[in-house]
């Protein structure tokens, strides 16, 4: 609903503006409403129909270009008041009903559509060392196939999470969606598992002891899914509206722990049951508001009884202590600067940090030193989550799947599935 409206208000806008640059232009008095009365001279009429025609042209490719639109909004609600101040210079007066409207329909523009100004406020990541370790692709999906989460079986298989027909221009980017769970055996060969019915994305995975896959979902109802070793799957859980479910994770207790990447809190799920309950609720979990492009909460693996969790929007990575009694101690600071997605934990304790739109991935040793070990010249590009290999021969491999770069490539964009080698 949110993005035709958005297209109707820009369109009526840029029709408004289109309308009275030719009207100012031609002369044509029934069409120059925002501005009265008109200047005699024609180069004044020209250099206004120009400044006119200018928040017109923006609104209209706006509704194809959707980064455009906060900034053409803006610029629309400073030409109506610069018209309306000339008009009043001239001795006359603009309509105020045509240009309150036009006025509260850019608003409306800039409210609605607020990507240019989230991607002009992303965090920023900190400039780290490049020590690069060896990396190579396995395989290039096709087009339009990103992923979000992978995750590694006792036997060597790779269990993705992949998720077709994303529009990250829309806040509502899931609405087109459907996902899958791709299971890759160690020969190669692939077989889904799992997919999801349209508008319900693919997360982020975790392997039980007995091989059952747990996976995260956002969308219209956002939840936690389940398949069995014997390949029955379902939905186990459904979080209310407005929820996130993004990082997921079995606790030292048995429970799945998922990040809430909307709410700022962490959801315990019980595997058997599928009950949720909030289990903690922390404002360093947060995203800001109305600006933040990046999530809150993002990734969350337990070390020990230590929880970690990046927080993307706050480029901070931290630790909760989980208690006996089921409760979250204060969080300590474990690194920042990293705008992190998910994660993977290395034999010695550091961290393996993907980072999704900056296209790199950090490792964090456990005396808290961060460097850059793959980017874009080893195809991490659009990396979302790694995870170490747990078959005899891949112990050291660190596997990083990619989106492929889906927020500049859009839905040309091919997802990767790429093996590195830090320990080497």
């Amino acid at each position: 609903m949110m993005p035709y409206l958005t297209i109707l208000l820009e369109a009526l806008v840029g029709a408004v503006f289109l309308v009275a640059a030719f009207g100012t232009a031609l002369r044509w008095p029934r069409a120059v409403m925002l501005l009265r009365p008109l200047p005699v001279s024609g180069l004044a009429r020209m250099l206004l129909a120009a400044l006119t025609v200018l928040p017109g042209i923006g609104m209209i490719v706006s509704t194809l270009v959707p980064f455009l639109a906060f900034f053409v909004a803006v610029l629309t609600i400073v030409v109506t008041g610069a018209l309306a101040m000339v008009s009043k210079l001239g001795g006359g007066r603009s309509s105020w009903v045509l240009s309150t409207i036009v006025v509260l329909a850019s608003t409306g523009v800039a409210v609605l559509q607020p990507l240019g100004l989230k991607v002009l406020s992303l965090p920023k990541a900190d400039a780290l060392d490049y020590r690069p370790v060896p990396a190579r692709v396995i395989k290039t999906y096709g087009e339009g196939v990103g992923f979000e989460g992978i995750a590694a079986g006792a036997d060597g298989t790779l269990y993705l999470a992949a998720s077709m027909g994303l529009d990250f221009t829309s806040s509502a980017y899931f609405a087109r969606a459907h996902g899958q769970i791709i299971a890759r055996r160690p020969d190669g060969a692939e077989q889904v598992l799992l997919a999801t019915p349209v508008g319900s994305t693919a997360g982020v995975i975790a392997v039980a002891h007995d091989g059952t896959l747990y996976m995260t979902s956002n969308g219209r109802q956002p939840g936690i899914w389940r398949v069995t070793p014997s390949g029955a799957a379902a939905k186990i859980a459904t979080l209310p509206s407005g929820a996130w479910p993004n990082g997921l994770d079995f606790g030292p207790d048995g429970m799945l722990y998922s990040t809430d990447s909307s709410l700022a809190q962490v959801w315990r799920i019980d595997p058997a049951t599928g009950k949720a309950e909030v289990a903690l609720r922390d404002q360093r979990l947060a995203a800001r508001p109305f600006i933040a492009l990046a999530p809150g909460a993002n990734g969350l693996h337990f070390a020990g009884h230590d929880m970690i969790v990046t927080v993307s929007d706050s480029t901070e990575v931290l630790k909760y202590p989980l208690g006996k009694d089921g409760r979250f101690g204060a969080p300590t600071l474990v690194a920042r600067g990293i705008p992190g997605d998910d994660f993977a934990i290395g034999k010695d304790g550091s961290l393996f940090v993907t980072t999704h739109p900056y296209n790199t991935l950090v490792r964090v040793t456990p005396d808290g030193r961060r460097t850059i070990i793959a980017d874009a010249r080893q195809h991490i590009v659009g990396a979302t989550d790694a995870v170490f290999g747990r078959g005899p021969d891949d112990r050291d491999t660190l596997y990083v799947a990619t989106d492929g770069g889906a927020f500049t490539a859009g839905p040309k964009a091919r997802g990767q599935l790429v093996a590195l080698r830090p320990y080497h």
